[in-house]
């Protein structure tokens, strides 16, 4: 291939090393263990990395570095498949059901009244609505005579922008300031037939910049710290701006949406070529023991540049 391109002996040497400096580089930023701003944004793109490392290590192979190309080829491919598939058996679970909506509406959404009326004939028990604006605050009228709510009375806007509407009691209601109203999360309490479920709602700043990286990073160590405080069965769940392997995910050792699934992407910020390759997982579900995960769904939500996670737990 390369040689009807009429790529000479020595600019295939040079291109050996390009690709295999690239490839290198690759894996490296996928890998770091740097605790940065930016490590930790090339960490998030590990799948990414991956894969143009693995095209190098393809490349390479074609150049006729046939062990040096599969070498690297048997690297991306082992880095690649926990992030593409989920290598666990699945379990089957049998109890009363719990199930929760939640999706990041995005605060320009055109189509909240139609999403609105839609979700209000659907199957749910809880519902979790992130990025939702005061100015809609009128469209949650048509909830009020068969749920309770979190987000609708507060006078002074919705706090995070979080609504919570539940078709179980809830029994406790409590916002959580860690710096004024900038930074914060929910803390709900639903009495589900005769037990008690703690929710943590978040929506930590994304990682845009240096300082909301760390405000982001001060929040998910709250949630982790006030979680497992609780006693008795709890759920945090949100759009926590953080994917799955990163260092600052505390939640590494708990049963998740993502770990007890089929891997998923719910964020896309392109409107085009959606796909795994182009999304990220930083909408999630963690439970405690007590709780497992029965099914999960995630579907597409006009308007908005994040997928709704819809998820049924069987509650111990």
């Amino acid at each position: 291939m390369f040689r009807a391109l009429g790529i000479n002996n020595p600019q295939r040497f040079f291109l050996r090393i390009i690709l295999l400096l690239a490839a290198l580089l690759f894996i490296a930023l996928a890998y770091n263990p740097l605790e940065h701003f930016y490590a930790d944004v090339f960490v998030s793109l590990r799948l990414q990395l991956l894969s143009a490392a693995l095209v190098c290590a393809l490349l390479l192979i074609t150049l006729k570095l046939f062990k040096l190309g599969a070498a690297l080829l048997l690297v991306c491919i082992v880095g690649v498949t926990p992030v593409l598939f989920n290598l666990s058996s699945s379990t089957s679970y049998s109890g009363p059901v719990l199930s929760v909506k939640q999706i990041n509406l995005n605060y320009s959404n055109k189509y909240i009244e139609t999403h609105l009326a839609t979700l209000l004939q659907k199957k749910w028990d809880v519902l979790i609505l992130q990025e939702f604006s005061d100015k809609n605050r009128n469209l949650l009228n048509q909830f009020l005579s068969t749920t309770d709510m979190f987000g609708y009375e507060e006078v002074e806007g919705i706090p995070y922008g979080i609504v919570v509407l539940s078709r179980i009691p809830m029994v406790y209601k409590h916002q959580v300031k860690l710096d004024a109203d900038r930074l914060g999360y929910i803390k709900l309490k639903f009495l589900f037939i005769d037990r008690i479920v703690t929710v943590f709602v978040a929506h930590p700043p994304s990682p845009r910049s240096r300082q909301h990286w760390q405000n982001r990073n001060t929040l998910l160590a709250a949630l982790n710290t006030a979680a497992h405080n609780e006693k008795g069965v709890w759920v945090i769940a949100g759009d926590l701006n953080i994917v799955p392997w990163s260092q600052y995910f505390n939640w590494d050792d708990s049963k998740t949406c993502y770990g007890e699934s089929e891997r998923y992407v719910s964020f896309m910020p392109f409107e085009r070529g959606r796909s795994i390759f182009t999304g990220l997982a930083i909408d999630h579900c963690i439970i405690s023991e007590g709780i497992n995960l029965q099914r999960l769904t995630v579907s597409d939500f006009k308007g908005s540049d994040h997928r709704m996670l819809s998820y049924d737990l069987i509650i111990d």
